[in-house]
């Protein structure tokens, strides 16, 4: 009994750990009128507001920053038009997942947090998406936005670094 108690003991540590690809959305709030910053436990994103008057949706001047939340040097991403309704982190803060747009489309970007590196990019021609469990879905041939209204969906599994296929 003991050596199989043992036995399953070394198959349990042995086996790769997998990784935890929820991603939860980060709340950016103004700080001041000029500086938006969404933050989990760990990490701060923080995006500059040029339009000082009023609540935004977006942020059309780069760069993004990510930064420790505890200080520390921020590496900064350019480029993009950011939705602030569509920051999001993975379990570990990893990985940072930010939807962009521009006039001819958008697009799903993840990003490394301690580097800024993009680690992936999934075009979006319709702006309809979602992360179900351990899937990033996108809406194609929408008649409003939501995938309740696409008519064909694409699916990527999130492999397990959490980043789609």
């Amino acid at each position: 009994m003991k050596k199989t108690l043992l036995s399953a003991l070394a198959l349990l540590v042995a086996a790769p750990a997998l990784a935890d690809c929820s991603y939860r959305a980060v709340a950016v709030q103004a700080q001041t009128p000029a500086l938006y910053v969404g933050a989990g436990a760990r990490m701060r994103v923080e995006f500059d507001n040029y339009k000082l008057d009023g609540e935004v949706d977006s942020f059309p001047e780069p760069p993004l920053r990510i930064r420790p939340v505890q200080g520390g040097k921020a590496c900064e991403v350019d480029g993009g038009i950011w939705l602030r309704n569509a920051v999001l982190l993975d379990a570990g803060e990893q990985r940072l997942l930010v939807q962009s747009f521009s006039g001819s489309g958008g697009e799903l970007t993840f990003y490394d947090t301690s580097s800024c590196a993009q680690l992936a990019r999934v075009e979006l021609p319709e702006a309809s998406w979602a992360l179900e469990g351990e899937q990033l879905v996108i809406g194609r041939e929408c008649s409003e936005a939501g995938l309740a209204h696409c008519s064909e969906r694409e699916t990527h599994t999130l492999n397990e670094q959490c980043l789609p296929q």
